[in-house]
């Protein structure tokens, strides 16, 4: 069963109040949520789904929306772990296709606001910035500046990018993890038997809990995103990409 990243990304949130609560006023909180109940089945699944024999083919909307069959299902694959986990491991052998790269001369302003989750005016401030660089054969980093203001810029992908944060990466690295995300998106979509709209709205309803019940405007629309945090930058980018999701879904109604 496919686990998104932003399904990761709740389930990480998720653990990370262990520090922050007692276990068992953690554990009741968690599994009161539907959305990391789940979750949490899919990796015990996708960890034991050899061992895990059940007549039942499971169903992502029945775990949701019925307790019972929640209840039950984890039972078996928590005992199917506990065989997995007593039983001698044999080494298995996994190989991976890596798909075809298209060859890419460069990436517009466009495409790279998209890719990166901001508006392309930021992408131009972040140019103007010299937040975009290349490096030389000698090992130097060269900023990448316009000429003059109208002049357009294309933006290879070995081009490296100086995060706010602090942290440097490369253009690829971005538009991998974008395609990546909407791939698993897609995949999720593919298999899974709840609605996309109520998808979404389990996703837009985890980002408002985890910044106190805000919504998204009063959370960034008057931030500065060249001075979020990297936690923040991702959480911005997904928050936004499922808005605009959920507006677009809404339209076709």
């Amino acid at each position: 069963m496919a686990i998104t990243e932003i399904e990761q990304r709740i389930f990480e949130d998720k653990i990370q109040k262990l520090n922050k609560m007692n276990l068992e006023e953690w554990a009741s909180d968690s599994f009161a949520d539907k959305q990391f109940r789940l979750i949490f089945i899919k990796a015990i699944y996708n960890l034991v789904q050899d061992e895990y024999k059940s007549s039942d083919k499971l169903s992502e909307a029945s775990l949701l929306d019925n307790i019972d069959t929640a209840k039950s299902t984890l039972e078996e694959l928590l005992l199917s772990m506990v065989k997995v986990a007593s039983t001698p491991r044999k080494n298995k052998m996994y190989k991976y296709k890596i798909p075809k790269q298209e060859l890419v001369k460069g990436y517009t302003t466009g495409q790279l606001a998209t890719y990166f989750g901001v508006s392309t005016t930021s992408i131009n401030n972040w140019i103007h910035e010299g937040r975009f660089l290349i490096e030389l054969p000698d090992g130097t980093m060269e900023k990448i500046v316009r000429k003059n203001s109208h002049e357009k810029v294309k933006i290879h992908p070995e081009t490296w990018y100086d995060a706010p944060s602090g942290t440097r990466y490369q253009v690829k690295e971005v538009v991998e993890a974008y395609e990546y995300d909407i791939a698993e998106w897609e995949n999720s979509r593919k298999v899974n038997t709840v609605s996309e709209k109520e998808q979404i709205r389990l996703y837009l309803k985890h980002f408002k809990e985890k910044y106190n019940g805000e919504d998204f405007q009063a959370v960034f629309g008057d931030r500065d995103w060249d001075q979020l945090s990297a936690q923040e930058e991702a959480d911005a980018a997904m928050w936004s990409f499922f808005l605009q999701r959920i507006r677009s879904e809404d339209s076709r109604d």
